[in-house]
């Protein structure tokens, strides 16, 4: 077994061979049909309320879900990994984490928008190769709650983001409210709150996303912190990513630059492609509440614009129908509301349990998935929250 100090021993999942995931594609298939061009008469007479929750043209989309964003995040934990290594209260440490806060926001400069995820969605990352297993579930709707578990070689990270959303005309803001943590088996935490998202010429021009605020990195162990400021984008200057604080300490020549998987579509790296792949025998490990499921993703992933718009349409009349029809409030299967935490300060959701054990059972034939809405299947409305 593999230790780290005289604490930490790795988990048995890691050693799993038996993942279907560890077989990931590269790429994604090649389009059926050209991107359709956008003007503003596509925007003219468009409900305001399908901006300000992000249900935009396919042209401005990428094949994933905001909740998947979450396993986007996850292209550098090796950052993590090595953090765990080094000792509990170091500087070393802190600017390691330090390193993968900034890293995390790699994906999201990507010139395109993710589908909005309804409220259940989930999205599991279970990489014994990459020494991470994560569940991401959408705990809320209007405005909406993600809320993630990720577990590494010793670490856990965890976090909980109310999303607002801003609809300015020429751009949109996105801000979230919430916490972000590393938990160290040594018992060392650090923690940060997410920076504002800004969506530029939604309308008119080239769309791009940018970011701006300051990330401050603290320890529960000392008083060591880091600051690093994210600067207001630029107007017009969609290549422009301005950042100030640790510029030449945080880089790490142990953990290379990720490889993109192709140059013109949507500027996914090869850890981007693999997150939407149903490797062979994935799918009978999912439940029902899996974005892997999304008929409108796997559509625009395969560069079929229209039949994409005609599934969108599709799943929001169904969950919108849903929503009308049921009886109770639909609660967050696989995270608990904590109602005397304030978002920003604490987290108000936290991962309850139960997800990868009950998944153990059902790659072994002895349990099925309860207790999870059918979101993405083809059956009546009353059938999709239990």
């Amino acid at each position: 077994m593999f230790r780290i100090g005289c604490s930490f021993t790795e988990p048995a999942w890691i050693q799993d061979r038996d993942e279907p995931f560890l077989q990931r594609r590269d790429r994604l298939p090649e389009p059926a049909e050209d991107p359709p061009r956008l003007g503003i008469r596509d925007f003219v007479g468009m409900d305001r309320s399908m901006l300000a929750d992000l249900s935009l043209p396919m042209a401005l989309c990428e094949p994933v879900t905001d909740m998947q964003r979450r396993g986007d995040f996850l292209e550098y934990v090796d950052l993590l990994h090595e953090a765990a290594r080094l000792p509990c209260g170091s500087l070393d440490r802190l600017l390691k984490v330090t390193a993968f806060t900034v890293s995390i926001y790699s994906c999201v400069y990507r010139p395109y928008v993710p589908f909005r995820s309804p409220a259940g969605e989930t999205s599991e990352c279970i990489a014994p190769d990459k020494g991470i297993r994560a569940i991401a579930e959408k705990c809320a709707d209007n405005p909406g709650v993600n809320a993630y578990h990720v577990e590494g070689r010793g670490w856990v990270l965890s976090g909980d983001e109310l999303n607002v959303v801003e609809f300015r005309g020429q751009h949109c803001n996105i801000r979230p409210t919430g916490l972000i943590r590393v938990d160290f088996h040594d018992g060392e935490t650090f923690s940060w709150n997410p920076l504002v998202t800004t969506i530029q010429h939604l309308i008119v021009g080239s769309a791009y996303i940018d970011h701006y605020g300051t990330l401050h990195v603290r320890s529960s162990q000392t008083d060591l912190s880091t600051r690093v400021k994210f600067k207001e984008p630029w107007v017009g200057s969609p290549n422009h990513k301005d950042w100030e604080g640790y510029q030449d300490t945080l880089c790490s020549a142990s953990t290379p630059l990720a490889e993109v998987a192709s140059a013109h579509r949507y500027d996914f790296t090869k850890w981007a492609v693999s997150l939407n792949a149903m490797s062979p025998g994935l799918e009978k490990l999912l439940p029902p509440s899996d974005m892997r499921w999304r008929k409108d993703v796997r559509a625009l992933e395969e560069g079929r614009y229209g039949q994409a718009e005609q599934e969108r349409s599709q799943i929001l009349a169904r969950l919108k129908q849903a929503c009308e029809t049921r009886t109770k409030p639909q609660e967050p299967r696989w995270f608990t509301f904590q109602p005397d935490e304030d978002f920003g300060k604490g987290r108000r959701y936290t991962y309850k349990g139960g997800y990868f054990e009950t998944r153990e059972q059902v790659k072994t034939g002895t349990a099925e998935w309860t207790g999870c809405p059918n979101l993405f299947g083809d059956g009546p409305a009353v059938a999709v929250y239990p």
